[in-house]
């Protein structure tokens, strides 16, 4: 058995070499493949301990059992030690009387031979009666005497067997001590492995994690330069169909507008409101957004837009739909046009690839960028505005 238990702890040991030499690797495949292996080769480890672990609880249970007999053992080893006392004390003891009887045979004349004994008796019959008692005095002294060596060699046969057998069993005890001893090592190894991949494998999901963190902030640059490169080229556009329309205007005579005034004749004058809705209402219920979030592309007052869904949101809960000229540069055409002279809060803020709302004050309301959110205290004339319309 010793043997097949070194054989397998060998074996064992060996696998778990072969495993935890197969995780030496370097450049990112480790982080891209060897997750899903290493927490297999976890579990085929895990499930090894535990086999392991089932051995020792047999093993345990071995070494209790052998225990247990061997106290037995001991048990009846002293038993059988005070038999033999006792069986030497009953020896002593009919040596002792023995020897009185013998002792009394003699100091009161009745160790006599045989002639002497028939005439000393009275009739044959008493004299078959004194040699019939003297003889039954020598053989039962005899009998009881060989008796007692008997037991007292039996008890020390005995004696002898079981301090054999106590032998025998402590050997039996130490050989599965050292078994026990091995196997505790064996799992303890394996153990060790096992916490070792799993501190791999939480290194390999950070280093994953990690590089998906980089992947995604790359790719989110990326984007923001996309939308920024976006939003320069459609400024451009728009900045360049202002100016055409302003020599147009100029070759006309019509408009008169400055596009390097911060307050252009915006054209149109005070046109007649087309809902009951106030522009008051509008600039109070765009107001209680101010501190949130600016996120690209987003719909969201609460958690992210840019400036055009900001407007479009804003007007959607009046019913007023302007989800059909989401981009700040369409915009421009939405409602009637209103001077800049004639402006009220509510109306619609249109710049170079921007959109506001003014809020009354020379202020508008807006979600201005990335890093500022929404906000309600620039100037109206922050920039230069290319349009003013109203929709309410």
């Amino acid at each position: 058995m010793k043997r097949r238990f070194l054989k397998l702890t060998s074996m064992s040991l060996c696998a778990v070499m072969v495993l935890t030499g197969s995780f030496i690797t370097s450049g990112d495949s480790v982080y891209a493949t060897s997750i899903a292996d290493m927490q297999k080769q976890q579990r085929e480890l895990q499930t090894e301990v535990d086999e392991l672990q089932s051995k020792l609880v047999d093993l345990l249970t071995e070494i209790d059992s052998l225990e247990a007999e061997i106290s037995d053992n001991e048990d009846s080893i002293l038993e059988t030690k005070e038999e033999l006392k006792e069986a030497k004390k009953a020896e002593k003891k009919q040596y002792k009387d023995m020897k009185l009887r013998i002792r009394y045979f003699y100091e009161n004349g009745e160790k006599q031979d045989i002639f002497t004994l028939l005439l000393s008796s009275g009739s044959f019959t008493d004299f078959i009666n004194r040699m019939s008692y003297v003889n039954s005095v020598y053989e039962y002294d005899k009998d009881r005497l060989a008796a007692y060596k008997a037991t007292k060699e039996e008890i020390k046969a005995m004696e002898a067997d079981l301090e054999v057998q106590q032998k025998k069993l402590e050997g039996q005890k130490a050989s599965l001590k050292t078994k026990k001893s091995d196997l505790d090592s064996l799992i303890s190894s394996k153990q060790g492995q096992v916490a070792d991949l799993g501190n791999r494998i939480q290194k390999a999901k950070e280093e994953a994690a990690r590089k998906a963190a980089e992947e995604a902030a790359r790719r989110a640059r990326e984007q923001a330069e996309a939308n920024a490169r976006r939003a320069r080229e459609q400024a451009e556009r728009e900045r360049r169909a202002a100016e055409a329309a302003a020599q147009q205007n100029s070759s006309t005579g019509g408009g008169g507008g400055n596009s390097g005034s911060s307050t252009p004749n915006t054209g149109g004058g005070d046109p007649e409101p087309v809902t009951d809705v106030s522009g008051g209402s509008v600039v109070a219920y765009a107001k209680q957004f101010v501190g949130n979030p600016y996120k690209w592309g987003g719909d969201s007052l609460t958690s992210g837009c840019d400036c055009s869904g900001f407007v479009v949101q804003v007007y959607k809960h009046f019913g007023i739909n302007l989800s059909g000229s989401r981009q700040s540069a369409l915009l421009r055409s939405v409602g009637r046009a209103v001077s800049y002279d004639s402006i009220q809060p509510g109306d619609i803020v249109c710049y170079s690839g921007h959109v506001a709302i003014y809020a009354g004050g020379g202020v508008i309301v807006e979600a201005q960028s990335t890093r500022a959110g929404i906000t309600c205290s620039r100037s109206v004339t922050c920039k230069e505005i290319l349009a003013i319309r109203r929709v309410i």
